[in-house]
């Protein structure tokens, strides 16, 4: 099967850096302010009042720390379970809407940081806006992702999905995805798609 797998939030541990790393900024600007948010990149500028212009310096700022301070870690088994169907032979279409006027060179960085945890895969796409469009010209079996505005795209080109369980994702419905709790029912899933595919032709 080929399999395109999403980093941020996915692969990566990317909502707790993201947690920890506009909390200090927060306190930084902010010291008396203690309120409990949720953040993300489309309400970082709504939290700390930024405008357009401040809200991407913020983020290349705070995407530089995270190279700098090598903040990102694989997510429990991410690892072990993409190397093991990359070792079974699936194709590993690494997907990633990292852009490189927060990343430096997203494809770059994307690769470093793969190759730095032993992570296999077949190709990295980065910079890719339209995932739904990207997995239906490249014949994408199944996409595994945490945005479900991504799946939802990808639902709509008939590509199945797996949404890897978040608390913003969680009331999304479509009878192409399926929700995945943690990396080893992420590989279960994966396993019950293949044979159903298999079983059709």
């Amino acid at each position: 099967m080929k399999i395109a797998i999403d980093v941020d939030g996915c692969i990566t541990n990317t909502n707790e850096v993201d947690f920890a790393t506009c909390w200090i900024y927060n306190q930084k600007v902010n010291p008396d302010d203690d309120t409990l948010y949720e953040n993300n990149h489309q309400n970082a500028h709504k939290i700390f009042g930024l405008d357009d212009v401040m809200d991407d310096d913020f983020y290349i700022q705070q995407r530089k720390q995270v190279i700098e301070e090598n903040l990102m870690r694989p997510m429990i088994y991410a690892d072990k379970v993409i190397s093991q169907l990359f070792d079974e032979g699936h194709e590993i279409v690494i997907l990633s809407s990292r852009i490189d006027s927060y990343w430096g060179n997203a494809k770059r960085e994307t690769e470093k940081w793969l190759k730095q945890y032993g992570i296999k895969y077949s190709k990295c796409v980065c910079n890719c806006s339209n995932k739904g469009d990207y997995c239906k010209k490249n014949h994408i079996d199944v996409l595994v992702d945490d945005n479900p505005g991504y799946v939802k795209g990808a639902n709509e080109q008939g590509v199945m999905t797996i949404l890897l369980l978040a608390s913003y994702n969680k009331h999304y419905k479509n009878p192409l995805n399926k929700f995945a709790s943690c990396w080893p029912e992420v590989y279960k899933k994966i396993n019950q798609i293949n044979k159903a595919l298999r079983d059709i032709c």
